[in-house]
């Protein structure tokens, strides 16, 4: 698997190749509001840079599931996260499954790895219980991340990330009700609540 090796081989270097600033971050769980007690699925969770955001919204009453392909990503996040709350998983999102519904799914700073948007959506939705966020969410623009990944093509799996408009539409075909959106000089973010398909 592409992806995995190399997350696997970049593991180590991680943490000092990316720049995460606070600042940025909490405006984006500003916009996610999570709820104490909620629980979270972090997809592509890698060295868990989100971990302690989301810890502090949900609190000790909320559970939290690190969700990664990358098993040194996710052993590097182990060494550094010891919430009592929190449970690891070394899973492709695309396959994994589980008994309980999760409140929220956060794709942070991954989601141009899932390659098949539709496929993307559509497992969310089965996976978050009715009115589950999704969200999709970067601290950089549009363009910045696809100029970064156009540089590592060869390297790795990923696809451009669409104006913010087409993710839109994807998740709304998905029973997606966007509740948030921007795609700007500083940010792209799409947040969506899990509907009931009307057909």
């Amino acid at each position: 698997m592409e992806n995995r090796e190399f997350f696997n081989d970049i593991a180590e270097k991680w943490d000092s190749i990316c720049c995460h600033p606070e600042k940025k971050v909490k405006y984006i769980f500003d916009k996610i509001n999570l709820e104490r007690g909620s629980s979270v699925l972090d997809i592509g969770s890698g060295t868990g840079v989100v971990i302690p955001y989301i810890e502090k919204e949900i609190g000790m009453e909320g559970k939290l599931t690190a969700l990664d392909v990358s098993e040194k990503m996710i052993e590097i996040s182990r060494k550094k996260h010891s919430y009592n709350n929190l449970n690891f998983a070394v899973e492709d999102f695309y396959l994994y499954s589980c008994i309980k519904r999760y409140d929220c799914i956060i794709a942070y700073s991954c989601y141009p790895h899932f390659t098949d948007s539709k496929a993307f959506f559509e497992k969310a939705h089965s996976l978050l219980k009715k009115d589950g966020k999704i969200v999709i969410a970067h601290v950089e623009s549009r363009d910045k991340i696809n100029s970064r990944h156009n540089e590592i093509n060869h390297k790795i799996d990923s696809n451009t990330l669409d104006e913010v408009g087409i993710t839109l539409s994807i998740m709304r075909k998905a029973d997606f009700e966007i509740i948030y959106a921007e795609d700007s000089s500083e940010y792209y973010i799409c947040i969506g609540k899990k509907v009931e398909s009307y057909i």
